[in-house]
């Protein structure tokens, strides 16, 4: 393998890429986009029995203590409106019915098929966890730990004497909302409620394998009876947790079973369905065919290709347990958006970001081109064309944007009347949206003053103002992110993350220095050797370091000061903080740019793109790396004689990595691709800490007993990190891209992740599998105090 793909490699060893499933976009933990409209059970995320039905149970207590819904029932004449609908008769749904029965609404609960019709299409004896064990059930379901047919007779016990309003058999094609009334149709009638609750699970249609023959009639799409074969040849396909107890359950009773998955292992599967496969592995029942595909099914064979090229294999059986899709087309004729869904609404805002961002990086670097009217304004072009190529081209985009931002503007105001409904629905959303209405005004107007009218409101220049609510930004909503999570990790950040800002890189710089240098309060080798002819702008390089602010290093004759104290500080300080803390040390404690991106950021971590190919794309920032000590040497060797090469190169990085990259890119995509685009794909200072943390022993470590494959972890990871396919298998997580903001880490319904050190450099992340670490105490584990103290006890008792 060659540089760099060996280099990239190295940098990335072993790193997982998977992808998290689209589930309803959800706000308040069950209401949907729809207002009155809500999801619970395995709609939410978590796949778990027990807590389906907690949520049922949750959602109608939380809808009996809601003011405006018991109005609604007050306020109904029609005695053909529900108070409830509830869609879907599993755990999660008849939790809900059970309970708004108690509480005397009127509610009816319609299933497509029969009451717990998922549990009902388990294989025959598949075995059923309860968890988590605590806290205690508060639904009326009423079940413990068992098989499958344990499981269905308690449940069904559990509602033998409870005469509840459901209609087996009967599918919900359509939910509307109509004013205050909700429309329901389904393939037998109409109805209407107040509120609504889906609860049909994540279980739609089966994925097919779309391949020639997947319709013969040996092919199945899931496994009820493992009982029903016998010595016979049998193809299981898929790698989640359905295929690899098929998979078993056909080798226990005979079978020889073939397992043939796209990736080269498993990651998903729960510890004891991948202990009882390895067991029949070794046995010799089961034949993992990793890295493999179906190509064909025949009537008594199949065509698998793999590594090796195509293999041809007897069979009588085939399961495709590839998983199932969501219905996204019920939710599309409710008019309910899916997590990452796009409509022309949406890119309206992207745009209208992306172009609040151009004013603001590109109109900060434009030249001053003053004018006197609305035709001086609109031919501006002419004066630009005018300037050097760099002017020029600030200066265009600048005006450019400004006049793209006003209609964009227009059309968001009117879509946001429109739907204020949906938008405005708290006093914390009423504030959100309206600082961000004022700050694209303000920006639009502070372009307007200081390049256009050739005025300075206050500040001599307009980047102070980009600092100032920079830094009122980082307050506000940090003060947010603490309120939301309060716990001792996260309000320690934040506050590190604000006082930062506020103090070193805004009182610092815009009013303190001045004011020194002003009065002579400043020692003239202060004066001479840091801050040159009043440049108090370089006391930014105090915080942010080459070459990430390259400014006070890539210049002709740099100070002497600044050349020692940018090599300590990138080259001895922060690899220490790196080794002993990670690389979140400096980007999730100390960074300005990590500063806005968890707390401005921090509502939209589940915007991050994930994958392979966002994997891939992570390695551009080492181009800009590279490209930044190119910029620093090529000004060295131009000596204050000046270089036309080095001249060129310092214009190109300003333009494109300063204001394109890390200002235009780095907050146009804010609320779409997450907060941290900049930090995660093009930051040089990130890309060469990325080398200094291959190095560290700082991990988040998972205890993989009580990790459900939920992948809420991996979700909201707003470094695209795939978190759960360490968790589920008790790796810890050693991605070099981790900034340690603890958002896995604290969403995580099951307590599996805590940060942690492995005390030495661990460059093939192995020692785990010798030697046991013990929980980090305290705030420092991430997690509340009262969760870690817990953990920290049940550790200590099973020791």
């Amino acid at each position: 393998m060659k540089f760099p793909a060996f280099y990239f490699n190295w940098l990335q060893k072993g790193n997982p890429s998977g992808t998290p499933d689209r589930f309803p976009e959800l706000k308040n933990k069950f209401e949907t986009t729809v207002p009155g409209l809500y999801c619970i059970g395995d709609l939410t995320g978590i796949p778990l029995i027990k807590l389906a039905a907690e949520s049922g149970h949750e959602l109608i207590e939380r809808l009996a203590a809601d003011e405006p819904f018991q109005k609604s029932r007050r306020r109904n004449t029609d005695p053909q409106t529900f108070d409830l609908l509830i869609v879907g008769a599993g755990p999660a749904g008849v939790s809900a019915c059970l309970r708004a029965q108690e509480l005397g609404f009127k509610h009816l609960l319609i299933e497509s098929s029969r009451k717990f019709n998922t549990i009902a299409n388990f294989p025959a004896g598949k075995p059923i966890y309860v968890t988590p064990a605590e806290p205690a059930m508060k639904s009326a379901l009423v079940f413990g730990e068992g098989t499958k047919e344990t499981l269905l007779a308690e449940l069904h016990k559990d509602i033998e004497d409870k005469p509840l309003p459901i209609h087996e058999g009967e599918m919900v094609k359509r939910i509307v909302r109509e004013d205050d009334v909700f429309s329901i149709e389904s393939t037998k009638a109409k109805y209407k409620a107040l509120r609504v609750i889906v609860a049909i699970g994540k279980s739609g249609n089966a994925r097919m394998l779309g391949v020639p023959g997947e319709k013969l009639p040996k092919v199945f799409t899931r496994l009820i009876d493992p009982g029903e074969y016998h010595d016979a040849d049998v193809l299981v396909v898929g790698g989640g947790d359905s295929a690899i107890e098929a998979a078993v359950a056909l080798a226990k009773t005979g079978n020889r079973v073939t397992l043939s998955y796209r990736k080269e292992s498993l990651s998903r599967p729960k510890e004891q369905n991948l202990l009882a496969f390895t067991e029949l592995v070794k046995r010799g029942t089961i034949t993992p065919m990793f890295e493999s595909s179906v190509k064909e099914i025949r009537e008594n064979e199949v065509v698998i290709a793999g590594k090796t090229g195509e293999r041809i294999l007897p069979n009588q059986a085939v399961f495709g347990l590839i998983g199932t899709e969501i219905p996204i087309e019920f939710f599309q004729r409710s008019h309910i958006r899916m997590e990452g869904e796009k409509h022309f609404a949406d890119w309206a805002k992207i745009a209208a970001l992306l172009l609040i961002a151009s004013v603001l990086y590109f109109g900060k670097k434009a030249p001053v081109t003053p004018v006197s009217d609305l035709t001086g304004f609109l031919g501006l072009p002419a004066l630009l064309f005018q300037k050097s190529w760099p002017k020029m081209i600030n200066g265009m985009f600048a005006w450019f944007s400004l006049l793209a931002l006003a209609s964009c503007l227009a059309y968001l105001a009117a879509h946001f009347i429109r739907n204020r409904s949906r938008y405005f629905t708290s006093a914390w959303n009423i504030f959100k949206y309206g600082y961000f209405l004022s700050m694209a005004l303000l920006f639009s107007n502070l372009y307007i003053a200081y390049k256009i009218l050739g005025c300075k409101p206050l500040f001599a220049d307009m980047g102070h103002w980009y600092t100032v609510f920079y830094s009122a930004t980082i307050v506000l909503f940090g003060w947010r992110r603490m309120v939301v999570n309060p716990t001792g990790y996260i309000k320690r950040q934040t506050a590190a993350l604000m006082s930062v800002q506020v103090i070193p890189l805004f009182i610092l710089p815009m009013f303190v220095l001045p004011f020194l240098g002003k009065y002579g309060l400043l020692p003239d080798w202060v004066m001479n050797n840091v801050f040159p002819h009043g440049s108090y702008w370089r006391a930014y390089g105090f915080v942010l370091a080459w070459p990430l602010f390259i400014h006070n290093l890539a210049t002709a004759n740099p100070a002497m000061f600044w050349l020692v104290a940018g090599i300590i500080q990138t080259f001895v300080i922060i690899p220490i903080m790196v080794y002993k803390w990670g690389k979140g040390a400096y980007c999730g404690w100390i960074c300005s740019c990590g500063a806005l991106a968890e707390t401005l950021g921090d509502e939209y971590r589940n915007m991050a793109p994930h994958g392979p190919t966002a994997k891939k794309w992570e390695n551009a920032g080492q181009a800009v790396l590279w490209f930044a000590l190119l910029v620093t040497l090529l000004a060295w060797l131009a000596g204050s004689r000046g270089n036309p090469l080095s001249g060129l190169a310092s214009a190109i990085y300003a333009l494109v990595v300063d204001i394109v990259f890390a200002g235009v890119l780095g907050v146009g995509v804010y609320f779409f691709l997450s907060g941290r685009f900049w930090c995660r794909f093009l930051c040089p200072l990130a890309a060469l800490m990325h080398i200094y943390a291959r190095f560290s022993p700082y991990r988040i470590f998972a205890n993989k007993k009580r990790c459900i494959s939920c992948n809420i972890c991996t979700k909201v990871c707003h470094m695209g990190i795939d978190v759960m396919n360490y968790a589920n298998k008790g790796i810890p997580m050693n991605d070099v891209e981790c900034v340690r903001c603890s958002a896995c880490v604290v969403n995580c319904p099951m307590q599996v992740l805590t940060f942690g050190s492995m005390g030495a450099t661990d460059l093939e992340n192995v020692s785990y599998k010798s030697k046991h670490f013990p929980l980090k105490q305290g705030w420092a584990s991430g997690l509340p105090t009262a969760a870690i103290e817990k953990l920290v006890e049940l550790e200590k008792n099973k020791n």
